[in-house]
């Protein structure tokens, strides 16, 4: 089994990389990127832990410029420093000093040390600078901090912290990536990606459209939908397309209202009798704590000193550790397993301490095949529940991209009703609201009221896949339905009676 190095995640299918966008995708399409430990977006993509067994190594090869003649770099050039992990148990560091499909060679301190390598399990490159420079660093435990590198040595990590220079062992560091610009990361990848890779190709459109670059987005998978004809493609180059479209919405609002003109006028009055309150970023997180699913936990940091605090107040359970070396191993530990005492003991104050760094499986899925997928472009027009006429049910349009935006949605849908009935129905999720109004109107038990412009957007011979999907988030949803504590009121823009409390501007609620 041959291995490539500085690959983070293992590519198995095209479908196994689509079904997992912006987690495994964004990880995919830097494996020709990664060997410059360098970063998309903000910074380098999310690193795991090494794996411990051989069936866990990547299959590919990372062969070198000349195989059949390897090498070895002048002697006035630094030679790559690399700390390979050979083992669980094992791990050395050394200058590349040799290099061929099979072997590998490192020297540290007049020691020579040769492996195959089929023997290793990783191979990280460590980072060269003359000047501190920010970067995240990636740690054994899934963890991640984001800090002022100063050195990324063989045997520590070490940062600036103020004025202060704090060192971190290597063998609690992964890896570290710097942090690089938008630019600098798409010229990279760019000439990374080969034109008949379709799986990068369409992870790079992927990372574009998380970057909010929609037109570089929507160049690339015209491109990519005219060669190959993927539906994957398809799907995101319709997504891209309608933001694009509510964009360009927006920017002629905004124009005419700079004008001044008289449909500006209009159009300010309009927006402003919109909702505006959209959730916060601490709101956002504590919902994702609430979802958290153990089996495939999200990637979780926790202040070492707020859980310290937590072992205080709940010091008295029989659940906490009472010896000090103990309760250190679970602050070093997995955090994981602070969160499930947290959730056993009930301690929702300690809740809004963990910090939700990824996004747990049920709140992606929503995102991918709900909020992006479907619900955004077909209902949340102006003109629909996305306008004031929306009613009782309203979708925030603008910024839809952003986490904040896409949390309020959801909680306007799962706070929503219709007819008595949910418009996500937990317990029969068929009978849901917003499955039924996107039926059919001769296949739903509840059809979509009559409405100029409304179409269906998936049933028994349309969208087969967006139905099962949307079906298979509800069912992924964390059961029991918690109540999240956040205090909010999904919109109600329907027209009040003459003489009602809201008429007179009181409060209804």
């Amino acid at each position: 089994m041959k291995m490539h190095f500085f690959n983070i995640h293992r590519l198995h299918t095209l479908q196994t990389v689509i079904g997992t966008l912006l987690g495994t995708i964004v990880v995919a399409i830097l494996c020709g990127f990664s060997q410059e430990n360098t970063a998309t977006k903000n910074v380098d993509p999310p690193a795991v832990a090494p794996q411990t067994t051989p069936e866990a190594l990547p299959t590919q090869t990372a062969t070198p410029a000349h195989p059949t003649n390897p090498i070895a770099p002048p002697a006035t050039v630094q030679p790559r420093r690399l700390h390979l992990i050979i083992d669980r148990k094992t791990e050395v560091g050394g200058f590349l000093v040799y290099e061929d499909e099979n072997q590998i060679t490192i020297e540290r301190d007049g020691k020579r040390m040769e492996y195959k390598k089929d023997d290793i399990i990783d191979a990280i490159q460590l980072v060269d600078l003359q000047n501190p420079q920010k970067a995240v660093l990636y740690r054994r435990d899934g963890s991640s901090l984001e800090i002022n590198l100063v050195a990324d040595d063989f045997d520590e990590v070490r940062y600036m912290l103020g004025t202060t220079v704090r060192t971190i062992p290597r063998a609690e560091v992964y890896r570290v990536g710097l942090i690089r610009s938008f630019e600098e990361s798409y010229e990279v990848l760019k000439k990374t990606i080969h034109p008949n890779d379709v799986v990068r190709r369409l992870a790079f459109c992927d990372w574009l459209v998380s970057e909010n670059k929609y037109e570089l987005a929507k160049t690339e998978l015209v491109a990519l939908v005219a060669e190959t004809k993927l539906p994957e493609a398809v799907t995101l180059l319709n997504r891209v397309e309608s933001q694009l479209k509510l964009n360009n919405a927006k920017t002629l609002r905004n124009k005419a209202k700079n004008e001044g003109d008289a449909s500006s006028q209009e159009i300010s009055t309009t927006s402003r009798t919109l909702p505006t309150r959209i959730l916060t970023d601490d709101e956002v997180n504590l919902i994702r704590v609430y979802e958290i699913d153990f089996d495939h936990p999200p990637r979780i940091v926790i202040n070492p000193a707020d859980v310290r605090a937590f072992f205080e107040e709940f010091g008295s359970s029989p659940r906490i550790p009472s010896d000090a070396p103990s309760r250190t191993a679970l602050v070093e530990g997995d955090p994981m397993k602070i969160v499930r005492l947290a959730f056993e003991l009930k301690a929702r104050d300690f809740y809004t301490k963990i910090r939700v760094v990824g996004e747990p499986d049920s709140l992606s899925l929503f995102r991918r095949n709900v909020h992006d997928g479907w619900l955004i472009p077909n209902c949340a027009t102006s003109r629909c529940h996305g306008g004031p006429d929306a009613g009782k049910f309203f979708l925030t349009n603008e910024d839809h991209a952003d986490a904040r935006v896409r949390y309020t949605n959801l909680l306007n849908l799962l706070l929503a009703n219709s007819k008595d009935i949910p418009l996500v129905d937990f317990t029969d999720p068929n009978r849901s609201i917003l499955i039924q109004y996107a039926l059919p109107r001769e296949e739903a038990t509840t059809p979509h009221p009559p409405v100029k412009g409304w179409r269906p957007v998936f049933g028994r011979k349309l969208n087969q896949d967006k139905l099962a999907s949307t079906l298979s988030w509800i069912r992924s949803m964390y059961q029991p339905r918690p109540v999240y504590p956040i205090e909010y009121q999904p919109p109600d823009l329907r027209t009040p009676e003459p003489g009602t409390p809201q008429d007179a501007d009181e409060p209804t609620r």
